[in-house]
């Protein structure tokens, strides 16, 4: 039993005295029906439910021919009908009514009870026509206030003249507390579901896989419901062999914090495709806040280069990211700090950078990590970079290690969100997929680049060898699809002191089109030692293969 029904039992007894001394009624029963519209089992049910059940409850106890429920509109302004019982065209016609206007605006208007003994002599003018179509004679309405807040209206009618009194308005009162409470909590449900749910859809489905990185992130809901806020992260693939990793705190709670959540992410997204200069994004995003008048949030934005590692970062009143390098040590990046992004905060914000050199991970996080009531914050920092360092070097594994650790010591009060990326290295073989788009060939150059690099091959074996590369993907893209949407598999391995690259596709090669065309075989002959090309019906396979560390 919840507090509020425990408290409230003594109160329904007392209320069942004095309701069966006024109308000669047993007080057993007065009681039995006072306990049935708070019975906890009420509680589990929706809210459309639950209001159908209180009309169908309250009709019998007060022994009348209708109810109905009309709520408040989110413009603070309209009563709209939500449940009836003997009215049920009032809620099928979707009445409404301004407060102030008809019987049950008058109650919500004043904040009062409201009797009508006789609805043809009345001086407050009914609205409502389902009232006459159904030759409702008698009316009495209560408002449904929370906390000194309107939620509605609860009206009850009969056909037959009646006469209420003040022991049947505080019966109903007394119903319509329940009922306020419980339509207040079922609201509250049903945003927390809707946030939640805004939350999660805007939330990457899947982290993007590419050769030589690891990502892994995580979102976690508050231990209670009513704490769901505006935690995100995001990576977005800028093009290039360039991405962006973004993560964000909505101060707030609820619905209103997801859905501004929502508003700054499909911005930094926007902002961060136009320019991908961190400190240009984080300013501009400062700028939106403001201009939207949105709540308090905070942000790091990271521009990262796939080939180099190199990844520059702005951040926005966001708690420190860490690195952790090759040997596990974990470390705080504390440069480019500023202020959280408001409506009062500077267009202007700092940025630094780093390289992320093979096998260091970094690691963005959100403060439900690591807040706690009652712990200073330089000691959970602490308690964070010592769980890093014990954490798996995958990224996957440290972020799951990590977010166990920090929060096994109970329930935590805030969202927790986790982005890490690692640089695992390329090795001596990696194999990926690219479009039939042009701008592709960019990916394949990086990729090349950065592997034959770590391998130690020269500047010069580097160029020919993502020359020749480039070449014989430019020939399948236009010779063997042509327009449209196809994939075309590269695969590059170490064989002793030579690079081996196939690029294979699964299209028909055409002629070469134009007087400067079929250029590209001779290019790979010139700067490769061996071109192979085997054609059949499956598709086409370049082999390219050069000596690399010590001449040709």
């Amino acid at each position: 039993m919840s507090p509020d029904q425990a408290e409230g039992a003594p109160a329904a007894d007392s209320d069942a005295a004095r309701f069966a001394a006024a109308r000669g009624r047993d007080t057993d029963q007065i009681a039995d029906n006072l306990q049935w519209v708070t019975e906890p089992a009420l509680a589990y049910l929706d809210l459309d439910q639950l209001l159908s059940e209180m009309l169908h409850r309250v009709t019998r106890i007060l022994d009348t021919d209708t109810s109905a429920i009309l709520l408040l509109e989110p413009d603070g302004e309209t009563l709209a009908a939500r449940a009836a019982k003997g009215l049920e065209e009032e809620v099928r016609r979707g009445f409404r009514l301004p407060i102030g206007l008809g019987f049950a605006g008058r109650v919500a208007a004043t904040r009062r009870p409201v009797v009508i003994e006789d609805l043809d002599s009345s001086p407050i003018q009914v609205v409502n026509p389902v009232f006459r179509e159904k030759g409702v004679r008698s009316l009495l309405g209560v408002p449904l206030v929370v906390e000194a807040r309107l939620i509605g209206v609860l009206h009850v009618g009969t056909l037959e003249l009646r006469s209420f009194d003040q022991d049947d308005v505080h019966l109903l009162q007394t119903v319509a507390d329940r009922v306020a409470l419980a339509v207040d909590h079922g609201r509250l449900r049903d945003q927390h579901r809707i946030a939640q749910t805004l939350q999660r859809s805007l939330l990457p489905r899947s982290l993007p896989a590419l050769p030589g990185y690891e990502f892994a992130g995580r979102y976690l809901p508050a231990a209670r419901e009513s704490a769901v806020g505006g935690d995100w992260y995001d990576v977005i693939d800028l093009g290039a062999n360039q991405i962006a990793l973004a993560i964000g705190d909505v101060a707030g709670r609820g619905l209103v914090a997801a859905t501004v959540m929502g508003e700054i992410r499909s911005a930094v997204r926007a902002y961060a495709i136009e320019d991908p200069s961190p400190a240009d994004v984080v300013a501009r995003i400062s700028q939106f806040v403001a201009s939207h008048d949105s709540p308090m949030a905070t942000l790091i934005y990271a521009a990262m280069d796939l080939e180099s590692g190199r990844i520059r970062y702005a951040r926005a009143g966001h708690p420190y990211p860490l690195v952790v390098d090759a040997q596990g040590r974990a470390n705080y990046l504390t440069d480019a700090g500023g202020p959280p992004l408001s409506a009062n905060g500077p267009n202007r914000y700092g940025e630094a950078e780093l390289v992320l050199a093979r096998d260091e991970a970094l690691f963005l996080y959100t403060d439900g990590l690591i807040e706690r009531r009652g712990r200073r914050l330089t000691d959970q920092e602490e308690l964070l970079a010592a769980a890093l360092e014990r954490a798996p070097l995958h990224a996957d594994a440290m972020c799951t290690a990590v977010i166990d650790e920090m929060t096994e010591r109970g329930e935590f009060p805030d969202d927790i969100a986790v982005l890490i990326v690692r640089n695992s290295g390329l090795g001596d073989r990696i194999a990926f997929e690219i479009g039939t788009r042009p701008d592709e060939l960019a990916r394949v150059r990086g990729l090349l680049r950065r592997w034959l690099t770590e391998g130690g091959a020269s500047d010069g074996d580097v160029d020919a060898i993502t020359l020749g590369a480039s070449e014989a993907c430019a020939n399948a893209i236009e010779h063997a699809y042509g327009p449209g949407d196809a994939r075309i598999a590269v695969e590059a391995t170490r064989d002793r002191d030579a690079a081996v690259i196939e690029i294979r596709d699964h299209g028909r090669w055409r002629e070469p089109r134009g007087a400067s065309r079929g250029r590209g075989i001779p290019l790979m002959r010139e700067f490769m030692d061996e071109v192979d090309i085997d054609t059949s019906r499956e598709g086409t396979t370049v082999r390219l293969r050069r000596r690399i560390g010590g001449g040709r």
